[in-house]
Order: structure tokens, then sequence, then C-alpha cells
């Protein structure tokens, strides 16, 4: 036969089967819009530009809508292939044979395939640049945050779903080469067996999703967040599709085996409907649960990150005014005392001449070690290329302590002022290089310091004098020569409220960009940094939304097809049940409390997955300056409680959808 023949009937197929094809066309394109926008995300030049982390989380968050696309459109195949068993059977008896079938569907395939890889990316381009440009908008960013089109992108997306659709094509020309005509005559109407519980993929889920939860819950700082993030969430996905595809039969099972409830026509109706199409509704589930918590985070995150604006900008800039110091290696305390009282000076008088009043000004000096608690040993030696993350030590001379602190303090001269961040590294007393010193406890640090470092709680300590803090300097640097260490300072202070902070942090910086002091000098200011840093937070609340609205479109995309799937499969059944006695009112409380059913576990779940992974979350959210929990978990809560409305209407519209089709 020729091409021709198997292209005539192909698109004859594809004619008379549109209302099983439009949707699964939908679905296709939609789905590899939502890849190839989340793909061009990775080398969005505002995201590299912004952060060093993001590619990263948006490479793992491509990788898991490549897996949802994977198991989603096999999710709609099968749908499509069993309401076409019947007519792929006639042919069988018109007499074609099973080569000639598997001609018209590769050609179906290419058909179909093709249109939609094309339409989708496509879609993908226009939607992101549509998108984007009514988010700048909406938003009125300061800096309008570009989309664009990655080619690279573009052809991974291209392979991607090609190879997808090439599976699915096997997959079908396998079902029409292994089954006989009589079988697939009946296929359309051949109800499936009910499932069997598989206790040890049931076990293997649960270990999954606990490894998952455990390694959030259990996360200490935020760089071990960056690394394990990625293999928490995976852990999380298997554990969350074995539990819906297992877990709930067992559940179910053990429902039927209670008679009292189970023979009621309502519990009967929902739990056997449920339980002999749970394989494939479970997948379906756990996608719209995976999504859910992909929109519940990306949103919650992005909108805590512009919210805590303020709260970045007040700790990393203490006063208005910042001015860091470095020193060479030199440089001991003293000198650079003496050194920042010049620059305090000079920039007093400066100041003072533009008609400029410096107020709340105070430095501290003090030199950041890395070591490792040995008992009552700070050990000190060299990381590089050690996979365990050392402890940050800082240490500061007891004056300078006691510009920043509320209650002065003064130490002997075999003391030291100690602050632990963790428990377990608490001490009475510390050896440093030979040497032991009493320890006074303090239960806070300083609040100037807080912003120092956002990714390691460190270690202070406070030495009786600039003598001290010289000495053990000298000889870490004797201990590690090669990566010796040097004196810094941080000095403070604001104006007087009424006078104009931009207009002097631009004298300041033309003042201090030639000097000729013997310290290194880095000026920033408050307002100075407040438009760049809204502007960053703006653009990633702004790809936040987005992404919440690229999952949502999923997440609403499956719950449709499933309803669609499920109003189908269920619509013969449920007209026998009213053939042979059961009233039309039963029959329909029964089905609602299917769907009711069917709605709630999907966003309980992603409820719960939110909950285990705000531990974590909340240490990456430190990379960026957030240090609030109560905004964040106020945040989560809203916007838990804001897609739980979105979810709840997508439940009214598509319950009557299926209530339409089986009625």
């Amino acid at each position: 036969m020729k091409i021709s023949f198997f292209s005539k009937m192909a698109w004859r197929n594809i004619k008379s089967n549109r209302k099983l094809y439009i949707p699964y066309s939908i679905s296709s394109v939609l789905s590899v819009a939502l890849f190839q926008m989340m793909a061009s995300l990775m080398t969005n030049d505002f995201v590299r530009q912004r952060s060093s982390t993001l590619p990263t989380l948006f490479g793992m968050g491509t990788v898991v809508i490549g897996l949802f696309s994977v198991i989603f459109i096999f999710y709609v195949n099968s749908f499509l292939m069993k309401r076409r068993k019947k007519e792929i059977g006639l042919y069988s008896v018109l007499g074609l044979e099973k080569r000639h079938v598997a001609h018209i569907l590769v050609i179906e395939n290419i058909m179909v395939s093709g249109l939609s890889i094309l339409a989708g990316i496509l879609v993908g381009v226009l939607f992101g640049r549509l998108s984007f440009l009514f988010l700048n908008y909406l938003l009125n960013l300061p800096n309008a945050v570009g989309y664009s089109t990655s080619w690279g992108m573009t052809g991974v997306t291209a392979l991607l779903f090609i190879g997808i659709f090439t599976l699915t094509l096997l997959y079908n020309i396998a079902q029409v080469t292994f089954s006989n005509p009589i079988r697939l005559l009946k296929g359309g109407k051949e109800g499936e067996k009910e499932p069997k519980s598989s206790p040890i993929l049931f076990v293997i889920g649960v270990l999954s999703l606990g490894a998952g939860y455990y390694i959030s819950l259990t996360i200490d700082n935020p760089i071990s967040a960056i690394s394990q993030f990625f293999i928490a969430v995976l852990l999380v996905i298997i554990g969350t599709y074995l539990l819906f595809t297992t877990g709930s039969i067992v559940i179910l099972k053990a429902l039927k085996r209670n008679k009292a409830f189970y023979y009621r026509p309502g519990p009967f109706i929902s739990i056997s409907g449920m339980l002999y199409r749970m394989k494939q509704h479970a997948v379906g589930l756990a996608n719209i649960s995976i999504l859910s918590v992909m929109v519940i985070i990306a949103v919650s995150t992005t909108i805590t990150l512009y919210a805590g604006t303020e709260e970045t900008l007040n700790n990393r800039f203490p006063e208005e005014n910042n001015l860091s110091i470095m020193t060479d290696d030199e440089m001991n305390s003293r000198e650079l005392k003496s050194a920042i009282q010049t620059v305090q000076g000079d920039l007093n008088e400066l100041s003072s001449d533009e008609g400029y009043t410096m107020t709340d000004q105070y430095f501290f000096r003090y030199v950041t070690l890395w070591g490792e608690m040995e008992g009552q040993t700070l050990a000190f030696k060299d990381f590089q290329g050690v996979s365990e993350i050392p402890l940050m030590v800082l240490i500061m001379p007891v004056d300078d302590y006691n510009r920043l602190a509320e209650d002065p303090v003064t130490l002997r001269g075999d003391e030291l002022l100690y602050y632990a961040p963790d428990p377990d590294l608490e001490r009475e007393s510390l050896t440093l290089f030979d040497k032991a010193f009493d320890l006074k406890q303090i239960n806070n640090m300083p609040g100037v310091m807080n912003g120092m470092s956002q990714l390691i709680d460190p270690i202070l300590l406070v030495t009786p004098d600039d003598s001290t803090l010289d000495t053990i300097r000298a000889q870490y640097n004797s201990e590690l020569a090669e990566y010796p260490v040097t004196l810094s300072a941080d000095f403070f202070w604001s104006l007087e409220s009424s006078q104009n902070s931009m207009a002097y942090a631009s004298f300041i910086h033309e003042e201090l960009r030639e000097n000729d002091y013997p310290i290194g000098l880095f000026y920033e200011s408050r307002d100075g940094n407040r438009e760049e840093w809204y502007s960053t937070n703006g653009g990633f609340l702004f790809i936040g939304i987005f992404l919440g609205g690229l999952f949502t479109i999923g997440a609403v995309l499956i719950t449709y097809y499933k309803q669609i799937s499920e109003g189908y499969e269920d619509r013969e059944r449920i007209q026998i049940m009213q053939k042979v006695g059961l009233d039309k009112e039963t029959t329909r409380q029964a089905t609602h409390s299917q769907i009711l059913w069917m709605f709630t576990l999907p966003i309980l779940t992603a409820a719960l997955h939110t909950a285990f992974a705000y531990p974590i979350v909340q240490k990456l959210l430190l990379l960026f300056g957030i240090t609030s929990n109560t905004l964040f978990l106020l945040t989560t809560i809203g916007v838990v409680m804001g897609y739980s409305l979105i979810y709840w209407i997508i439940y009214r519209i598509t319950s009557k959808l299926y209530l339409n089709i089986v009625e």
C-alpha cells in the first residue's frame, strides 16, 4: 500500500476523533510550552546576573517539569488509546494487517506530535514575552525584566518531546501488535482489573518521602541547603508517586474490607470506582500535588523576598552609611584604629563643609578565621578541598565590642567573651594555639553584626585587648602561611533626618574615589542600594508570579483532562447502575463524594509537603538576607489559602463538567 493511503487514513482518523484529539493536542502543546518557558529561565540574563544559585534552582525545576511532561503525556495518551481500541480492532476485521495499522499510527503521531511541538514552542515564546510585558507593567519595576528565548533550550525542548512522543508511539504499536482483534474490539469497554497493592513499593514510597522530609528538617545551614535541596525534591516526588499509586490502594482496600461501611450505595459506588481506576487517577493526583507545591513555594518565597527588602537592607546597613575597611598583612590593631580615627575625622570635616552633620558614629575591628572544635580546643587547619563546612570565627577586641553592646563588659587577660550559635558548641573554657582561656558566655551577637554572614552562623570571640587579637592572628598566619588573614573593620554613621542622604552618598563616593590612606576603603549607603535591591527583589517576585502561573496552568490542565477521562469512563457504569435500580440522587451523591475525595487529597498533600519543605526553603532565603521566620511563615500561609481558593474554583467548574458527561 502506498504512503498516500496511510496518510489519508491517518488524517481521516484525526478528524473523526477530534473530540479526543483536541484535548490531547492542547495538553501536548501546553506541556511543550511549560517546559520551553521553564528552560528559558535558566539562561535568562536577569536570572544569571542576579544570583549564581537561581540558574541551578531553575535547572532543577526544568528537570521536574520534564519528568512531569513524560508522565502526563503518557497519561493522556493511555486515555486516547483506550477510547480508540474498538476503532483499531475494526481495521483488523476489515483486512488490514497489524503492520499497516502501525503505519497509520506512525503518521498520526508525526502529524499530531509535530504540530504540538511547533505550536508549543511558539506558544511558549509568545506567552513568555507577553507575560513578561504584562508583569513589568503590573509591578512597575524600576528596571524591566526581559524575556529572552534561548535557541539552545528550544532545541533541547524539541528533542525531549520528540523522544517522549516516540516512546508513546512505540507503546501504542506494542498494544496493537500484542493484542488480538477481539480484545481490541472490547478494549473501549473493558474494565480494568482491580489493582494489586504492592507492599514493597509502599515501603519504598514511605522511606523515600521520609528521607526527603528528614533532609529538610535536619539542614543546619544555607550552604548545605543548596546541595541537598534537589535531592530532597526528587525523594519527595518519588515518594509522592509511589504513595499515591500504592498507598491509596491500601487505604481503599482497607475500607472495602469494612463490610458495614462498604456495602452501602454511596461508599460502594465511590470506593469501587476509585479502586478500579486508581492506577490512572493516582498519577494525575500526584502530578497535581507536585505542581501545587511548586506554585506555593515559588510564589511564597518571592513574595517574602520582596516584602522583606527593608529588613534585608537594615541587616546589611545598620546605619545609613557603611565604610568597609581592608588592611595589609603588616598592619596591627592599634595602627588600624589610628587610621580609622583619621578617616573619621576627615569625613566629619568634609561633611561639615558641605552642610551635613554625621550622627551615630561607631566602628569595630575584627578578624575572620576558619576552624573546627576539637573538645575544648579551637583548631585551625587548611580547609581547601574539604567537603565539610568549617566554623566561622569572628574575633574582636573588647573596646570595640563595648561600642556595639548594650551592656559593656570587662575581661581579665585570660578571659574571652564567647558566643556560640549552636548549644553543642558551648564551652566553659577554650584553648587557642596552646593557650587556655576562661569563657564568659553571651546569648546573642551584637545587633549590628547580624548581617555579616547570611551563610554561616559565626562564633564570636572577644579578646581582653588589642595585643591578644594581634597575637592570635599572628599565630594563625604562622601555622597557615599559605592563607594569611588580615584585619578588617566596619565604620557606620547616619545623618540628621532632614538631610538628603542620596546627594550625600554621591558626594562621599567622589571624595573617597582617590585617597592616600594606608587602608582600603569601600563605601556603601542604604539609600544608594535601596532602588537596586527593590529592583532585584521585584524581579524575583516577577519570576515567582510567572512560575506560579505556569504551574497553575499545568495543574488546571491535568485536572481538566482527568475529569474528562473519568467522566467518559464512569458514564456507562453509572447508567448501568441506574438501570438496575439505583436512583439518580444516590448515584449523584456517590459521584460527588468521589470527586470531592479526588480534589481534596492533592491540596492536602501539597500543604503537607509545603510544611516539611519550610525549614530547607527558609535556609535558602538566608542566602538573600531574609532572617524573619515570621514573615515567611505568614506569607506561606496566605499563599496556601489563596491557592486553595483557586483550587476550589477549579473543583467547582470541573466537577460540573464531569457531571454533565456522566449524566
